[in-house]
Parts: structure tokens; sequence; C-alpha cells
């Protein structure tokens, strides 16, 4: 009896430890256009920087990645624009606001799924965890823009959907992001 108690919390503990609690922060005072629409917050679930375990991995800048359509990564349906996102983070950059704002205004009034997707870094649960971390706070700035909750539903794919398979920076962000798929 003792046993089964001590592994459930064992593997209670392995399944949590890599969700982190932080919810991403809305921007209340965005307004329609999207162009305040932002989320905060560290994915690291032991709460140290992750890019100090991975020594080769770095945040990408905005100058390597000015918009998703401009620079070939789109895994969306429709028109709609991929969303990009940093190494270990689920904040919207401030870089994609005008894919977002863009997809918010091509969304309104349609049903949408967003997909989470991360880099092939970290264990499957962290990024099973952090690709429905992107999803949700893409949702919460669709649904800051005016788009109906109830019409967006969202899943993630963590690592298992890249659209780049390249051994490079440029290639590892290109599948760190959100893309919007219609039913």
């Amino acid at each position: 009896m003792k046993k089964v108690a001590f592994l459930s919390a064992t593997v209670a503990m392995l399944l949590l430890s890599g969700c982190s609690t932080k919810e991403p922060a809305i921007d209340a005072t965005a307004n329609a256009n999207g162009t305040s629409i932002g989320t905060n917050g560290n994915n690291s679930a032991t709460g140290t920087d992750a890019n100090a375990v991975i020594a080769p991995i770095t945040n990408a800048s905005a100058n390597d990645t000015a918009s998703a359509g401009s620079n070939g990564v789109n895994g969306s349906d429709g028109g709609l624009s991929s969303i990009l996102f940093d190494y270990d983070k689920f904040d919207i950059r401030e870089n994609m606001q005008e894919a977002m704002t863009k997809n918010t205004l091509m969304i309104k009034g349609k049903s949408i799924k967003v997909e989470g997707n991360c880099d092939e870094f970290g264990s499957d649960e962290y990024n099973f965890a952090l690709g429905l971390k992107r999803a949700n706070a893409v949702k919460a700035a669709l649904v800051n823009g005016g788009v109906n909750a109830d019409a967006i539903s969202m899943t993630s794919l963590g690592e298992s959907n890249p659209i780049c398979l390249e051994k490079t920076q440029e290639c590892w962000a290109k599948n760190r992001r959100v893309d919007f798929k219609l039913p």
C-alpha cells in the first residue's frame, strides 16, 4: 500500500514539475486594433533561466523574424499568419503584434483552432505545457481583440509538429509558434 502511495505521489510530482502556475497577464487597456495586447511570464518550471541550462539556445531578436509571413513561417490556414515566440517564453512578441492584429480581424465571426508548438528542447511534458500556454496567450489576445471566446479551441502539439528540421537557431525559432486552423 505504501509503495502505491509513493509511486502515485512520485508520478504526480513529475507531471506537475513541467507546469508553471504563472498565467499570462493580459493588458486590459488594449484597443480594438490590439496594439498593446501582450503577456508576461517566465515559463521555467524550476524558476531558473533555461537558457543557462542549454547554452547554444538564445532568444530570437526582433530583427531575426520580423513577421511570420515574411520569413516563410506559416503553418496556419486561410491566409492567417503563425505567431512566433522566443525560446522558453509564451508572451506575444512585440514584432508579432501586427500579425496578431491582422489575424484577429480575419477571425472575427469565425470558429478557429489555435495550435501551440515548441522546438525540440525540453521534455515532452514540458513542451506540451509550453505549447498550451502559447495557445492560451494567443486565445487571450484574440478575445481581448473582440473574438468570441467560445469560437476558439486550443491544443498543444508540443514538439511533435515541426515545420523546420534543420539543427540551426533560425530553424528552431520557426518551430516556436502558434498556428491557426480553420475547422
